[in-house]
């Protein structure tokens, strides 16, 4: 095997690239780490040669964060092990490479040891970078954020010297070790070193052995366009439902998981799509009815793909093997362009922002092809919302749903349409914060809570500039505490991309 790439390799081209096909880069070459020394060396080589070293597990980085030029991509895709092991304390845990893809950890977990994490539902992406920035899924509102169920991390850090080395930091951890793993619980990947391995705690999710799917769609064409009244009613139920049944204490349903896709008209329908995780469908049904409650556009069958998924379901829900729900709803998409941004909701949309975006999804934009763009409503809460801000590195412990807007095209042509009409919608949506979902402050209980950092956003600012805004809308009042983090396992700054954790 010939681990390093070059130009001129057939290798090169593909593994230049990631997901996004909007980010092209030329490296002087790519790594292919397949074992702890290996990560070692490459990391000695490149920091030797001044270098920078970027990280890729699965190549999913909305951003150009991974992409480089003249410098090293250390890719782990082979490092792809999933298994039971122990941790530094001798303690059963289960595993994960950083490069295993999430299918790689479901259907392992499942099928080894019948167990889960709940993690997302695209399966391609890479657990390096997904875990890191906490991770979330189909399960998370009965059991927590992936980094809720994570005891131990392996990470191959640079310090003065410079030292490269090997740390495994645990949960029980204190000092500088302990920040170390606090800091992979949502701090975000390319930050502070190479993750190799993770470990979770032996304990982890059982998934049911049964789900009910449901699917079911609203046409635009002689639906929501002719009656743009049922799209507010649609998506102030999809709000006003999950306000009230997302705490922490919420008993009856946190077993639902559910997202309303709402797409732009070129696109055909809207969506919302649901997963129940109890044999009694009955709550599953009560929840259907109340957010059809007042909608005179009647539900049909899905009959567009949306965001990577098509779940055409002619019944509104089929009982189905939890494993096989899973892999129906596993979709990550084409490799394309796109542009994403995100935010955090605490309340029900205001009738302003329903408007808003009703607004943006009927609006035309000659010369772009529209029928991919869409913003997802993913219900957040219960279980989520147990731990403190500060008990993991993602602080947003207290929303009812995040939002992540999405706009996918393969024209290069049209690169500047689609961006420019997601940075417009965006801010006229987040208009009365100053166009960014704001974070609580103590003269205003705000009714968003920041954007997440997996689903990164050049526009909230790049680390060069002089106050960026995804500081505190990624991390909050966590920031200071990673950035002594940083301070600590990388004094010189060898990881760092355009929103990296700024030492100072």
């Amino acid at each position: 095997m010939q681990w390093r790439v070059e130009e001129g390799d057939p290798r090169y081209e593909t593994l230049s690239q990631g997901f996004n096909q909007r980010w092209v880069s030329k490296p002087s070459y790519i790594q292919l780490i397949h074992d702890d020394a290996s990560a070692l060396a490459a990391v000695r080589e490149a920091v030797g040669n001044g270098l920078r070293p970027t990280v890729r597990s699965g190549g999913h980085c909305y951003e150009d964060f991974v992409a480089n030029t003249d410098g090293a991509v250390l890719d782990l895709s082979l490092m792809n092990d999933v298994r039971k092991g122990t941790d530094k304390l001798g303690q059963p845990a289960h595993i994960v490479e950083a490069g295993a893809t999430n299918w790689d950890v479901i259907t392992t977990l499942f099928r080894r040891f019948g167990k889960a994490v709940p993690g997302g539902s695209c399966y391609s992406v890479g657990s390096g970078g997904h875990i890191a920035g906490g991770g979330f899924g189909f399960l998370s509102r009965r059991h927590g954020l992936v980094v809720d169920h994570l005891v131990q991390v392996d990470v191959v850090t640079v310090g003065d010297g410079p030292v490269v080395e090997l740390t495994s930091a645990h949960r029980s951890d204190r000092g500088p070790e302990g920040d170390l793993f606090w800091a992979h619980t949502g701090g975000g990947g390319g930050n502070f070193g190479v993750v190799l391995r993770y470990y979770f705690a032996d304990d982890i999710p059982e998934p049911p052995a049964h789900v009910w799917l449901s699917s079911i769609a609203w046409p635009w064409k002689g639906g929501l366009l002719d009656h743009p009244e049922d799209f507010g009613t649609l998506v102030g139920n999809f709000g006003e439902f999950f306000a009230a049944h997302s705490s922490k204490h919420e008993d009856v349903y946190q077993g639902l998981f559910s997202i309303l896709k709402l797409t732009h008209k070129d696109n055909g329908n809207v969506v919302l799509l649901s997963q129940w995780d109890q044999e009694d469908p009955g709550p599953l049904d009560a929840y259907i009815r109340a957010i059809e409650a007042g909608v005179t556009t009647e539900s049909t069958a899905q009959l567009f793909g949306v965001g990577g998924v098509s779940v055409h379901l002619p019944e509104k829900r089929r009982r189905m093997p939890w494993f096989q729900a899973t892999q129906t709803l596993n979709g990550s998409g084409e490799n394309q362009r796109g542009k994403y941004k995100s935010a955090y909701h605490r309340r029900p949309f205001e009738p302003e922002q329903i408007g808003t975006l009703y607004h943006w999804l009927t609006k035309e934009v000659p010369g772009a092809d529209m029928s991919k763009t869409l913003v997802q409503a993913d219900s957040y809460g219960c279980r989520i919302n147990v731990p403190e801000p500060g008990d993991t590195a993602i602080p947003q412990r207290d929303s009812i749903f995040k939002l992540q807007y999405q706009s996918y095209w393969t024209d290069p042509g049209e690169d500047g349409l689609h961006t420019d009409y997601m940075r417009r919608w965006y801010a006229e949506m987040y208009r009365t914060t100053g166009g960014v979902p704001e974070i609580t402050d103590e003269k205003h209980d705000r009714a968003t809570d920041g954007a997440y950092v997996n689903y990164p956003d050049t526009d909230l600012g790049v680390a060069g500039d002089g106050t960026p805004a995804y500081p505190r809308l990624y991390y909050k009042g966590n920031y200071g505490r990673l950035q002594d983090t940083k301070r600590y396992w990388d004094p010189r700054d060898v990881f760092h991309h355009k929103q990296s954790i700024r030492l100072t």
